[in-house]
């Protein structure tokens, strides 16, 4: 009896809700959808990039870090990836004031194999969209914000789908009633059945997106928040600066086991040298733990096990596979972008829906 009184107020809340910041939660799991097959072809069709050809030994990470350093300036912060396989080129995220992307140089030669802008190429701008709206900080708090919005739609959609006496025809479907009675069933019953998962693809995006929630999830847990180490001590004049490859050889030593997943190199002197590494037991695919070192010295500042993290950084190693799919492999990558497309599907079929009904009123005769 309550349902049946608040059904209307229901009805109005959702479809509402779904023709207005609904749309944009719509956008944005489809383009989340695409970037999983998006990256893969990116590679394919931009193989000058991403392959070369073994030769030899690597040259040293240093004479890629001095290339850099060469051509967009000491005041420039770098993200050097490692290849992982004889056949990957050396990525580099480049951020300075006055240029953001990703360079790509042969580990073989040395030589730079490209560079493209944030957002050039068509991979890269939908993970622009997709993670900030192109818009940065302000676009990633707009998404985190509007998955109240995806909760609300799904519990209102659950309250509307409750049966009101028998369970029946709860999960039956009619394809011989007309369009509009098909796509009503299917927008109904695959919202209660597969709602849940959908609003685990978009939980586990906001977390990533945006950053105060995994600090709220520490603090409610009563820890607080590992953050980066300072340099507290200048280095000595005179002292030699260490190379990239000997504050390789010193993480892998306090850190024995697994692979560097990142080399991030700061732009200030102030700023340590931060070695990721990839651990056998961490689920993350880039690794959460870290070996933080002197920029200048490469002495050792901290070691950062992604096991002894706060629970609110912690919990990356787990929600970043478990929202692009990686967690369970090809099967985990086909569900999540299944999901995505549902959530599209879903906003698809909602606002046909309503668009077919408001045109049956508008041509219905005034009596």
């Amino acid at each position: 009896m309550l349902l049946r009184r608040w059904r209307p107020s229901l009805v109005k809340i959702h479809r509402w809700l779904g023709l207005t910041a609904g749309l944009l939660l719509m956008l944005n799991a489809f383009t989340g959808s695409l970037m999983l097959g998006a990256r893969p072809l990116d590679r394919v069709l931009n193989a000058h990039l991403f392959e070369v050809k073994p030769a030899g030994e690597p040259v040293p990470l240093e004479t890629i870090r001095q290339s850099l350093v060469a051509e967009y300036g000491s005041k420039t912060r770098f993200t050097i990836r490692p290849p992982r396989e004889p056949e990957e080129s050396i990525l580099v995220f480049v951020t300075s004031d006055s240029w953001q992307g990703q360079a790509h140089y042969d580990p073989y030669t040395g030589q730079k194999l490209g560079a493209r802008e944030e957002h050039e190429g068509f991979a890269n701008a939908l993970f622009e969209f997709h993670s900030a709206l192109l818009a940065g900080d302000t676009g990633k708090t707009i998404l985190a914000f509007n998955t109240v919005t995806m909760l609300a739609m799904l519990v209102t959609g659950v309250l509307l789908w409750w049966p009101a006496r028998s369970w029946r025809g709860a999960f039956s479907i009619s394809l011989k009633g007309g369009l509009l009675r098909s796509l009503f069933d299917l927008h109904r019953v695959g919202g209660a059945v597969l709602g849940a998962w959908v609003l685990v693809c978009v939980l586990t995006g906001t977390w990533m997106a945006w950053r105060p929630v995994s600090q709220w999830v520490t603090q409610a847990m009563g820890q607080k928040q590992v953050l980066p180490p300072a340099v507290k001590t200048a280095a000595p004049p005179k002292t030699r600066a260490a190379t990239a490859d000997e504050m390789i050889a010193t993480a892998n030593a306090v850190m024995p086991g697994g692979v560097v997943g990142y080399l991030g190199l700061p732009a200030k002197p102030t700023t340590p040298v931060r070695i990721r590494k990839k651990l056998d037991d961490d689920p993350h695919p880039n690794g959460l733990s870290s070996v933080w070192l002197h920029p200048v010295t490469g002495e050792v500042i901290r070691v950062d096990r992604w096991t002894d993290l706060d629970v609110g950084t912690r919990s990356y190693a787990w929600i970043y596979p478990l929202h692009s799919g990686k967690l369970a492999g090809v099967i985990g990558v086909v569900a999540t972008a299944a999901g995505g497309f549902l959530l599209f599907g879903f906003g698809v079929s909602g606002t046909w829906l309503w668009w077919l009904r408001r045109r049956m009123r508008v041509a219905r005769p005034a009596s």
